[in-house]
């Protein structure tokens, strides 16, 4: 820890000035608000019949639904990945990158921690099993893997990211109207005729229209950047229409899951859950001045890149530490940990110590597997764009299953073809860490930590 503190303390003195540390902040505070969330909102019980309710705090939360249009952060991140890309792309329009080189480094930054995650939970699988009731180890194997939704996504959209940049450069904010128009078409067939398994292609319309208005945002940067004005303008804009369309019951109010709430604008995705990202971008343009100036500051800078340093280990790992949490307090005890009543006082005032304790668990987990973040592979993109190609094919296909079906079934046994696709896709990529003598790994892990950084 020391050492990884002194890194990242040597990168926010070397930061440059033409980054824009605003973009920086607002992914780690919308990490924070991911994982803080997920954390708040598992209630589990063991109640007094000796039998496990594995519950989420938003059922009893009053208003539950607009609570989520504050928690529900995910939309920023496909907003920074978008400027990101963008910034990186200019290296293949100068030639100095190829596309494909771009596509698998980036594929590699953002795969290779993820194996780690899918071969521990399926060691962890096989050991509870024998232990531990098929439907609680399903639920923490879920629950462990449930960030992976977001990788698959966004790995789609990093391979296409080449095309909808060039088609950026061509469209600009014709290329958003393009997809928004095609994410209501998608809406109106699901809503209006009731077309079964539609909704589903708006993964691809309405997260790719958000990652599309980051390029908006990184051109933007080029220049003046957009006014605070401008900010409070569009903030004030999508909120208005996001109250309008949810008030008028053509959308839900909930842009989480809630259980017993029924259809939400998550899963999957509607297009509120796009005017709800524009409200958030709004905002962050509003505040920019003020978050200029808080990370100005050494201190607050640095608590900044430390923390994206190890974005994607915490992100990828912050349930898993829940999910052994709660196996464990199970156990111990005779699960007194677990009996308190959720939504009771008393549950209220353990919640401190709930938190406090995942996030040493989070801290011990990112410590072992933040390396899988920071040594990714330098060697050369594979010659054949078929090779690439399947990797990129397999590792989402792994990514997608998981995420839809979960890598246990009913019975705790596991779902091997999750783990087959994800290594056969992790190898066609290149996506395996990268050997490194222990001199250089103490030299280069600030630096790796900071390129990966940005690609999340």
């Amino acid at each position: 820890m020391k050492k990884y503190l002194t890194h990242t303390k040597r990168l926010a003195l070397a930061t440059p000035p033409e980054r824009n540390r605003v973009v920086d902040f607002w992914r780690a505070v919308a990490i924070l608000v991911v994982v803080f969330g997920h954390w708040l909102a598992a209630s589990i019980w063991l109640t007094p019949d000796g039998g496990v309710e594995l519950m989420n705090s938003l059922e009893w939360v009053p208003v539950a639904g607009w609570l989520t249009w504050v928690v529900q952060v995910m939309p920023i991140f496909f907003l920074a990945g978008g400027y990101a890309n963008a910034r990186g792309l200019t290296k293949v329009e100068r030639g100095e990158e190829t596309r494909r080189a771009w596509i698998a480094t980036r594929a590699r930054r953002l795969f290779t921690p993820v194996i780690p995650l899918l071969l521990a939970w399926v060691a962890l699988i096989l050991i509870l099993r024998p232990f531990v009731a098929a439907d609680v180890v399903r639920a923490g194997a879920m629950s462990a893997t449930l960030p992976l939704w977001f990788l698959a996504v966004y790995l789609m959209l990093t391979a296409m990211a080449p095309f909808t940049f060039a088609w950026w450069r061509r469209w600009g904010a014709g290329s958003v109207v393009a997809l928004l128009g095609a994410a209501v078409a998608v809406d109106v067939v699901r809503f209006a005729f009731d077309v079964p398994g539609i909704g589903w292609v708006n993964f691809v319309f309405v997260w790719g229209a958000v990652h599309q208005v980051g390029y908006l945002w990184s051109s933007l940067d080029t220049g003046r950047g957009a006014s605070t004005r401008t900010g409070w303008a569009v903030a004030a804009a999508a909120l208005g229409l996001l109250v309008g369309l949810t008030g008028s019951g053509l959308y839900p109010v909930a842009m989480l899951g809630i259980p017993g709430a029924g259809v939400t604008n998550m899963t999957p995705p509607t297009i509120a859950m796009f005017i709800l990202g524009m409200m958030q971008l709004g905002f962050i343009w509003a505040t920019q001045p003020a978050v200029r100036r808080f990370t100005s500051t050494g201190r607050n800078w640095h608590i900044v890149v430390s923390l994206s340093g190890v974005i994607m280990t915490v992100y990828l790992w912050h349930l898993s530490a829940m999910s052994l949490l709660a196996a464990g307090g199970l156990f111990a005890f005779d699960g007194a940990l677990f009996s308190i009543e959720p939504a009771s006082p008393l549950w209220w005032i353990t919640r401190p110590l709930w938190l406090a304790t995942l996030a040493l668990v989070t801290l011990a987990l990112t410590a072992v597997f933040a390396r899988f973040e920071w040594n990714v592979n330098k060697k050369p993109t594979p010659q054949r764009v078929t090779t690439t190609v399947l990797g990129l094919l397999l590792s989402g296909l792994a990514l997608a299953r998981v995420a839809l079906v979960g890598l246990a079934d009913a019975q705790a046994g596991i779902d091997w073809l999750v783990p087959v696709l994800a290594t056969a896709g992790a190898v066609a990529l290149g996506a395996v860490p990268a050997h490194r003598r222990q001199k250089r790994s103490q030299s280069g892990t600030g630096r790796e930590a900071s390129r990966t950084s940005q690609s999340t």
